[in-house]
């Protein structure tokens, strides 16, 4: 199921984007899995066929899906040091947006490794597939 928030003040097709990136990353959509067809998945969504169509063609730009005419869209298969480059590159704004935070907290570096070291204990037994990073 996907969200989107057209009050949200972020741009539908970025929306959506980004919730099909984070699927791809987190293994929910597997190398080789079709996606929906442009008709099926705006009409599911609601939204306009291009707004679907500038997605697709972002997420092909950047490796995560290839179109095979005719056929359709489908995710592509990646190497293991673009996945981990696309993760990064996925986090980057929440963690600069918690560096702020705690800049303007006045938190430190010690105390933010410490609090990030707690959250990920509390969330690890929530989570059933294991990060092969670690």
């Amino acid at each position: 199921m996907y969200f989107l928030n057209p009050s949200s003040g972020v741009p539908l097709y970025l929306q959506l984007q980004q919730q099909l990136q984070q699927r791809i990353l987190a293994g929910q959509l597997r190398d080789g899995d079709q996606l929906p067809s442009v008709r099926d998945f705006s009409t599911e969504l609601g939204i306009n066929p291009l707004t679907v169509t500038k997605v697709y063609q972002i997420l092909e730009r950047e490796g995560f899906v290839e179109t095979r005419r005719g056929l359709g869209t489908y995710v592509s298969h990646q190497s293991p040091a673009l996945k981990i480059d696309a993760r990064r590159r996925q986090i980057g704004p929440a963690l600069e947006q918690l560096v702020a935070e705690a800049l303007h907290l006045g938190l430190g570096e010690k105390e933010i490794q410490t609090l990030l070291a707690e959250k990920f204990r509390q969330f690890k037994p929530k989570i059933a597939k294991p990060n092969p990073n670690e």
